[in-house]
């Protein structure tokens, strides 16, 4: 693809805790760029496995530093502090770019200084490194971000530093959704873009986030986040979808960890938002979908001790 080089500094962040198995992959894809003015730095966040190893296997062609286990959020706000980019961006330790993502999308931010977030379309790949899939991105909609509640972003998003000086990063407080509630809140600062190439690499695994089983807490992460988004005062139509989808959110995490009753519980609140909910199809797919992501799970672990 044809694009023009920017000059711009972008700052990547790498949080790795406990994902030596893939790292080197990781790493490699970033010293692959095409993308000169490049910062990368690499957090191991009290990793008790191979990933001290991978790092210093790089010597001095990779910077990085170790700490005590404080969380991927914490973790990614250290790094982005630290920063000296124009355009900030993360890279999870378990996933890839290709090489000319990073000057690819710093060159849209250059063209377009009115938006705040870019991110492309990506391959999913398995522990192996096969292809197993592909994600075509939605373009940028603010509707469907807070009402329908879907992370455009995916890997290799990168946005201005004006965001992480106005919003802050990550809130650490948050596990299961940290990236999703910093879009929202960056999308209060201006208009996202989607680049319509395939520009990462999203490696799904047995330990992959969206797969585990959720504690009740986290399960319900999605409810809280949207509740503090739309405020206390009299919901307007678009609030009450969104709560309602939220609620849906809510019981699909808890079929994928096996909380039936719990589920069902969200489910007949997202319905009192929505009583179309009760004769959704989708709805019930969401629902149903919970509960194939908990046998994807469960055969995952079994595979492992049965090797």
């Amino acid at each position: 693809m044809a694009h023009t080089t920017s000059a711009a500094r972008v700052t990547l962040i790498t949080p790795a805790y406990n994902q030596g198995e893939y790292l080197a992959a990781t790493i490699d894809s970033v010293l692959a760029q095409d993308h000169a003015n490049l910062e990368y730095l690499v957090l191991d966040d009290g990793s008790t496995d191979t990933t001290q190893e991978v790092l210093k296997s790089y010597g001095s062609r990779v910077r990085w530093e170790s700490h005590q286990n404080m969380g991927q959020s914490a973790t990614l706000n250290k790094g982005w502090a630290s920063a000296t980019g124009a355009y900030l961006g993360y890279l999870s330790a378990d996933d890839c770019l290709h090489p000319k993502a990073l000057s690819v999308l710093a060159h849209a931010l250059d063209e377009h200084p009115e938006v705040m977030v870019v991110y492309c379309d990506f391959d999913l790949i398995d522990a192996a490194g096969k292809p197993v899939g592909h994600v075509k991105s939605r373009d940028f909609d603010l509707d469907d971000l807070r009402g329908e509640l879907i992370c455009q972003p995916g890997v290799g998003a990168l946005f201005r530093r004006e965001v992480f000086e106005r919003c802050g990063g990550w809130n650490p407080a948050i596990r299961k959704i940290p990236d999703f509630e910093f879009w929202l809140r960056a999308a209060k600062l201006g208009p996202f873009m989607r680049v319509p190439h395939t520009l990462g690499l999203y490696r799904v695994h047995e330990d992959s986030t969206a797969i585990r089983p959720l504690a009740v807490d986290r399960s319900l992460e999605i409810v809280r986040t949207m509740q503090a988004y739309w405020g206390s005062h009299a919901l307007t139509p678009l609030a009450q979808y969104s709560l309602s989808r939220a609620h849906l959110k809510a019981a699909q995490n808890h079929a994928q960890s096996g909380r039936m009753w719990m589920a069902l519980g969200e489910f007949a609140r997202a319905a009192e938002l929505r009583p179309k909910t009760w004769m959704s199809l989708s709805s019930w797919r969401t629902l149903l979908g919970g509960m194939a992501m908990r046998w994807v799970s469960r055969i995952g672990w079994l595979s492992a001790r049965l090797r």
